[in-house]
């Protein structure tokens, strides 16, 4: 497991690192928010996800935020020989007033191979702040900053894309 998640965080690291580089220290977002945020929590509604290739190995990381306020997030993990996938349900909220996006998990599932699932049940709550990425007045993307000041970001999947992920779920 350690392995993969390795990998991830490697083939992951460029992408972040240039879809969300800065200048100056931020602040998490329980002492700032960004001025600009006016965002709904519909805005934060639908498929977010991103995907990175090597050549040796791919990652798919996929973020399923329902109006009901369960969330869904998917890690699969592949190469020539092996795949892992990570499947973790939480529910989320937005408070578009102080800018903080929370998420609680309370499920996650790892599956190496063909192997049987593992399920754990964690108690985790992560803080976020949000900033959307607009391109022509649509939203492409959107980028969660931890208030440990990690930057993960996300495109806007499309409904083609979510209706697939329907039936593979």
């Amino acid at each position: 497991m350690k392995k993969y998640l390795t990998l991830a965080i490697a083939l992951l690291a460029p992408l972040v690192l240039t879809a969300c580089s800065t200048t100056g220290a931020g602040k998490p977002p329980s002492e700032t928010a960004i001025a600009t945020a006016n965002y709904q929590k519909s805005d934060l509604y639908g498929l977010w996800y991103f995907n990175a290739d090597d050549g040796t190995s791919q990652v798919l990381s996929l973020l399923l935020l329902k109006a009901d306020g369960s969330a869904t997030d998917f890690l699969i993990v592949s190469d020539k020989s092996s795949m892992q996938k990570v499947v973790q349900q939480s529910a989320w909220s937005y408070d578009g007033n102080r800018n903080v996006f929370e998420q609680t998990i309370s499920e996650v599932s790892i599956q190496k191979g063909k192997a049987p699932a593992t399920v754990t049940h964690p108690h985790e709550v992560i803080r976020a702040s949000v900033e959307l990425v607009r391109l022509d007045n649509k939203v492409m993307g959107i980028k969660f900053k931890r208030e440990d000041g990690e930057v993960t970001s996300y495109l806007k999947g499309s409904a083609a894309m979510l209706e697939k992920l329907k039936h593979i779920q």
